[in-house]
């Protein structure tokens, strides 16, 4: 049985009524990662689902020349290997806590009976569901050749600063919680490119980097910087908001 703690609140449970959620904590186990341990690696048998309660966890595949890329980052809230559970197929990506992170885990048989006996739960987790393909599809537009490094760099800016950020008299705070290089293949540019870009964003008062924190001074430029066309931006990232959560540096 899991812990309650942040797990009611979580979106997949966040509404149900009491009984629904008291059942899913009685399926649920609470699982710890350290910082650098592998949730599940690609290729492995899908088993379960996780639900993140705290830390932050990158999702990686291998690029064309080897090195992992980085698709995308999770935090308090997420569902990780939730496909899985529906179709019996294997992880598509490698999760890796990049913080010491906290889950619960639920097996694929006990998730998929919960689903089965409550619709409310059901209809929760389309939705969520539902929110991963937009989200999927907005990658898809990010990854578009017509946008350029600085584009790039700011909407990985901007979607961590959403996301994991905090809020300082300085301004909004935040890790990426990635290696140069891993940032460089996250926005598909070289390494040089990137810090050229990062420098040209200082340069003009946007941000300012402090050793492996990035303080956004001047938020609203760099969301405009973002370019995210008019029709998908009222869903986008922004760093002009109080940001969704706040993850603890680990």
């Amino acid at each position: 049985m899991a812990t309650s703690n942040g797990l009611r609140a979580t979106p997949l449970l966040a509404g149900l009524s009491p009984e629904v959620v008291a059942e899913f904590l009685d399926l649920a186990a609470d699982r710890a990662f350290a910082r650098g341990e592998a949730l599940f690696a690609e290729g492995d048998k899908g088993g379960g689902v996780f639900v993140l309660l705290s830390g932050k966890v990158k999702m990686t595949r291998p690029g064309p020349d080897g090195k992992d890329v980085v698709l995308n980052m999770a935090g308090p809230g997420d569902l990780l290997g939730e496909l899985a559970v529906f179709d019996g197929g294997a992880r598509q990506a490698t999760a890796t806590a990049v913080r010491d992170t906290a889950a619960c885990w639920v097996s694929t048989r006990a998730m998929l009976g919960w689903l089965a006996r409550h619709p409310s739960a059901s209809f929760r987790m389309m939705c969520l569901l539902a929110e991963r393909i937009r989200l999927v599809n907005d990658r898809l537009e990010d990854a578009s050749a017509a946008s350029d490094v600085a584009t790039r760099v700011a909407r990985a800016l901007v979607e961590q600063g959403s996301r994991f950020g905090w809020r300082t008299p300085d301004g909004l705070r935040l890790t990426l919680d990635l290696s140069q290089d891993e940032l460089a293949h996250h926005v598909r540019a070289s390494r040089e490119r990137v810090n050229q870009v990062l420098m040209e964003f200082a340069r003009r008062g946007w941000i300012r980097r402090e050793c492996d924190e990035f303080v956004v001074i001047n938020a609203p430029a760099l969301t405009q910087r973002a370019r995210y066309r008019p029709e998908t931006a009222a869903r986008r990232p922004s760093v002009t908001a109080p940001p969704r959560s706040r993850v603890a540096r680990g």
